[in-house]
């Protein structure tokens, strides 16, 4: 695929460790972001669990729920190396994918692939409440 998505944004390169947002934070220019180089640890902190990881690779977008939805930040996302991300504020992220069919296709794939995780854990989780409640 050719990144000819890449656009109407701007490139970033950040430190390992770096905490890009926090979950409960208010999207600050509502950033959307793509991994160009690099690993993002994607961290869930469920209700009465330790938080879990996601580790997403080069070609994943995250960050997309929160600013779409104009909602606080759900998890949490931290650089584990040396990282070259693309954001795009909101209106500069339709205008991307709307020239580039790829830049939705990925966004709508990593969208979903977070889903069947959360749905996983969840349902984890409904099971041994409904267990200990029986």
């Amino acid at each position: 695929m050719s990144n000819n998505y890449l656009q109407y944004g701007e490139k970033i390169v950040v430190d390992p460790g770096t905490c890009i947002y926090r979950q409960g934070e208010k999207p600050e220019k509502n950033p959307i972001y793509y991994i160009v180089a690099g690993l993002i640890k994607i961290e869930f902190s469920m209700i009465d669990s330790s938080p879990f990881p996601i580790y997403l690779q080069p070609d994943s977008t995250f960050g997309i729920v929160e600013p779409l939805a104009e909602c606080n930040r759900l998890t949490s996302a931290f650089a584990m190396e040396k990282t070259m991300l693309y954001r795009w504020d909101v209106e500069n992220f339709y205008l991307a994918s709307s020239i580039s069919w790829e830049l939705t296709y990925i966004s709508i794939t990593g969208l979903t692939r977070l889903l069947r995780i959360l749905n996983a854990e969840f349902g984890e989780k409904i099971g041994l409440l409904e267990e200990k409640y029986r």
